[in-house]
């Protein structure tokens, strides 16, 4: 009897794992694509040039910047900490350090093609206003010291992924996009990829949807549990797109899930570290609880619209 269900459960597991691969496949594919074409087609010159001073322009630029950049929390480390060094404002890093590993092209296709449109654009405007407004919190309270100009010279050594000057042609540009999106950033993140797929197939097979609707079926406390969750581990944007939409086929309203795709890649226990060492401890208490907070109360304003 006991070989029976444990045999039943891995062809659950199996089965499951391979349906949400076959489903992702083609959009992860698209992503990686995109990824690639932004990688070499995109100009760096104006995340060099305006992320200085601490006005509302950089904040907005450093959140606009970063949402599309197909760079995990591992990856946005070093770059916004040499931005940070060579002059941009502590505002525009912060915003930087949560909208670049929150939402990535790759994670916005997947989340359109497993969760549907409403959902990626319920990801980008909630990850744009936590990023954005954590930004404006750390310019109010940090005051308007300016900040020293950014140097492209100096900058390039460190923000390899933004070093695109090239003088390739447009066949060399797309080898090197294609080169980038389906060798490059699936050498990244492709175990990540995997391992959430894996995960997924297993909470499918294991949670019961009953269990999933009564404790994540909506509220303030479901959106607070997921954010407490993603908070401190370090969740791949990209990868973790399977795992909510398994929850949510379980039960769990979207909301929830959206809470710790924004929580969970913008925050983890190296990034906060790094943070508190690189723009003070105050800021780095700042950015959690701002995170925390705003993801929670932009969730919960979507959740009352009817939105999700």
């Amino acid at each position: 009897m006991e070989q029976a269900l444990i045999a039943a459960f891995l062809e659950r597991f199996l089965e499951n794992t391979l349906n949400y691969g076959r489903e992702a496949s083609p959009w992860l594919l698209l992503g990686f694509l995109f990824a690639g074409l932004l990688k070499v087609f995109a100009s760096p010159s104006l995340l060099y040039r305006h992320l200085g001073g601490g006005g509302l322009r950089s904040i907005l630029l450093a959140t606009m910047i970063g949402i599309p950049l197909p760079l995990c929390s591992c990856g946005a480390i070093p770059v916004g900490v040499g931005l940070y060094r060579q002059g941009a404002s502590k505002a525009a890093t912060l915003a930087f350090f949560i909208s670049t590993p929150a939402t990535t092209v790759t994670a916005v296709i997947l989340a359109i093609g497993m969760l549907g449109w409403r959902f990626a654009v319920a990801e980008i405007l909630v990850c744009f206003g936590v990023a954005f407004l954590t930004g404006v919190f750390a310019s109010m309270l940090s005051g308007k010291s300016p900040a020293k100009p950014l140097s492209i010279a100096r900058c390039s050594s460190q923000l390899g992924f933004l070093d695109l000057r090239s003088e390739k042609g447009l066949k060399g540009k797309l080898e090197e996009a294609l080169r980038y999106g389906f060798v490059d950033m699936v050498d990244d993140i492709g175990l990540y990829v995997l391992v959430g797929l894996l995960i997924t197939g297993f909470v499918a097979a294991l949670i019961p949807s009953p269990l999933v609707k009564e404790y994540l079926g909506g509220g303030v406390a479901s959106l607070l549990f997921m954010a407490l969750i993603g908070t401190p581990i370090y969740v791949c944007s990209t990868a973790s797109i399977p795992f909510v939409a398994a929850l949510v086929e379980k039960g769990m309203h979207p909301t929830a899930g959206l809470v710790f795709l924004i929580a969970g890649p913008a925050t983890n226990l190296s990034t906060i570290i790094v943070v508190g060492k690189t723009l003070g401890r105050g800021t780095a208490a700042l950015y959690v609880t701002s995170v925390i907070a705003l993801s929670v109360f932009f969730a919960y304003m979507l959740y009352a619209v009817g939105w999700l």
